[in-house]
């Protein structure tokens, strides 16, 4: 009796017990449409670990394209092209000034990848929400900016693989064209603790004063990572920084170990930056640092094992009043023009090492430990002219550099032994680069680095 009344207790519980979903796949096929379009349904009824799979082919509708998708920690939603075939989300070019191609709307736990965004004022918009990831992406001929984060706050974002080009299209009114906008003005909201790594950014084009950065961070975000990106050609229309970060928020955000050539400012940051294992060539300036009127103070800037070459102006300090700077173990060859103008770079507050300069020096003279003669740029790399600033042997970076101060890894992940190299390589006597040869393109897995795989 008592085991008859226990199974029937279990039959209860099982039959009254809420069903558990088991996760989907959904694929859907093109489509071009006015409004309504199959995608956005189907984003609309995904639940937490599903799948929407893009056939291949072309996705057009002409009215807003919005998606609000929550998955989980446990089980992320993930939308994705079809294995081997491309998938083009894109919208009429008469929309171009009037809406943007997809919009992301208080999203989480949210992965989108291998899917293409052509047009659109904004190529994608995030307006809000945490756990967001996009991945082996093409956003590409939009009307402004090709990812902007700059409705509401947004936190733990990964931008991983994309293939972000000719954006600021168009020809309406003055156009933005920024890679990725990422916060707000004023700070009236913030992206934090976000990864942009392994990204190639380039032919952007601006003709406002809103810019064309490559990837600009706004005031007061904070624990970001901007690494292992190709970026360049920051100068169309306008001419704007290949990366540029504001600070003042109550945390730091780093650049390493990206690499950048025909920028306006190649690297612009005002406080709260660690700027380190950077390659920054051919530019109007290479890193400026100065004030802006929307950060408070400057303050807490660190500049490590940066390789600069063939700027107008290798870096620019205005660090007056600023507090916690330091330069330290950069490769400054700007032959023929400037190499540094600065000022505020004296007292406790500011440390200078090992330096080392080819060019001319405003507000700075040579001396035995800050700024060193750094000879010809023919001496210091193998062919700097063609990109590769790999230090030749018997150069005077070779083993010049400041322990203490030197980041632990270099721009390619190799483990930085003593004695450390000043700039941006560390060679342990080789006297050729083993890592990636730097080209247009997506920077490459080298060795103790992980990196995206490029998608074709």
């Amino acid at each position: 009796m008592k085991i008859a009344r226990l199974l029937c207790g279990l039959l209860a519980l099982v039959m009254t017990a809420p069903a558990v979903a088991s996760a989907a796949i959904v694929e859907i096929r093109p489509s071009s449409v006015a409004c309504g379009e199959e995608f956005v349904a189907a984003a609309a009824r995904l639940q937490p670990g599903d799948e929407l799979v893009l056939r291949g082919g072309i996705y057009s509708q002409s009215c807003r394209r919005a998606i609000t998708v929550n998955g989980t920690a446990a089980a992320p939603i993930v939308i994705r092209a079809a294995a081997g075939e491309r998938a083009v989300l894109t919208r009429p070019a008469d929309t171009m000034d009037t809406q943007n191609n997809i919009e992301i709307v208080a999203s989480s736990y949210l992965t989108i990848r291998g899917l293409a965004f052509q047009g659109g004022s904004s190529g994608v918009r995030i307006m809000g929400g945490h756990h967001i990831s996009m991945e082996d992406c093409e956003i590409f001929e939009t009307g402004n900016n090709a990812i902007a984060v700059n409705y509401d706050s947004a936190d733990a974002l990964v931008f991983r693989g994309n293939h972000i080009h000719h954006t600021g299209l168009s020809v309406a009114a003055p156009t933005e064209g920024e890679g990725f906008y990422l916060g707000c003005n004023h700070d009236t909201c913030r992206v934090t603790n976000s990864v942009i790594e392994g990204n190639y950014i380039h032919h952007l084009r601006g003709t406002s004063d809103g810019g064309n950065d490559g990837v600009e961070i706004k005031v007061g975000s904070y624990g970001n990572l901007v690494r292992h990106n190709v970026i360049h050609d920051t100068i169309i229309g306008r001419r704007y920084p290949c990366i540029f970060v504001y600070g003042g928020g109550p945390g730091l955000n780093i650049v390493e170990a990206n690499v950048m050539w025909n920028c306006g400012e190649a690297i612009q940051v005002v406080s709260d930056a660690v700027v380190r294992n950077n390659i920054v060539l051919a530019s109007d300036v290479g890193i400026l640092t100065a004030p802006h009127v929307q950060v408070p103070q400057m303050r807490n800037v660190t500049i490590v094992n940066n390789t600069l070459y063939g700027h107008r102006q290798c870096v620019s300090l205005q660090w007056d009043g600023a507090t916690n700077m330091t330069l330290a173990n950069n490769a400054l060859y700007c032959p023929g023009s400037s190499a540094m103008e600065a000022s505020g770079i004296s007292g406790r507050p500011i440390t200078v090492r090992a330096n080392y300069v080819e060019g001319t020096l405003t507000g700075a003279t040579l001396d035995s430990g800050r700024l060193l003669d750094g000879g010809a740029a023919a001496s210091a790399f193998v062919d700097a002219a063609r990109m590769d600033v790999w230090p030749r042997p018997g150069s005077p970076l070779v083993g010049h550099a400041d322990q203490t101060l030197a980041p632990a890894v270099d721009f390619n992940g190799r483990a930085r032994t003593p004695p450390v190299d000043v700039g941006a390589y560390q060679t342990d006597g080789l006297a050729v680069n083993p890592g990636w040869r730097i080209v247009p393109g997506f920077k490459s897995s080298t060795s103790g680095v992980s990196l995206p795989a490029p998608r074709r």
